[in-house]
């Protein structure tokens, strides 16, 4: 069942295969990240991130890759983000490959990035 975000830009958890996880400021992760359900992001980290939805608060950041059915940036990002509903909050700065069904970006989000339709299956 498709859902958006509300006004508040915050994405929903019923639905997701699991829960909520936060990855708090000042946190510094390296490697490969797979999270069932959302995954919220203060601080930092450098690598893929897999799971249903990701939200990069407005601290956080990652250079990478972003797969996830829904994605949502307010802080800043660099890389590839795979995702179906993609959402550049007004906070946002991000740069690199996005990959998306629905994209949504928001007036002042600093956004230097190539924007390309994925194709249903």
């Amino acid at each position: 069942m498709p859902q958006s975000t509300d006004t508040s830009g915050a994405l929903p958890t019923t639905g997701l295969a699991s829960g909520r996880s936060h990855i708090t400021a000042g946190s510094k992760l390296t490697g490969d990240l797979q999270v069932p359900g959302l995954v919220e992001l203060f601080g930092h980290v450098d690598g893929k991130v897999t799971a249903d939805a990701i939200m990069i608060e407005e601290s956080g950041s990652v250079d990478g890759e972003l797969h996830a059915a829904k994605v949502s940036i307010k802080g800043r990002f660099e890389g590839k983000i795979f995702g179906s509903v993609v959402n550049l909050h007004s906070t946002a700065k991000a740069s690199g490959e996005i990959f998306y069904e629905t994209l949504c970006i928001d007036s002042g989000a600093q956004v230097n990035s190539s924007c390309a339709v994925k194709k249903s299956t």
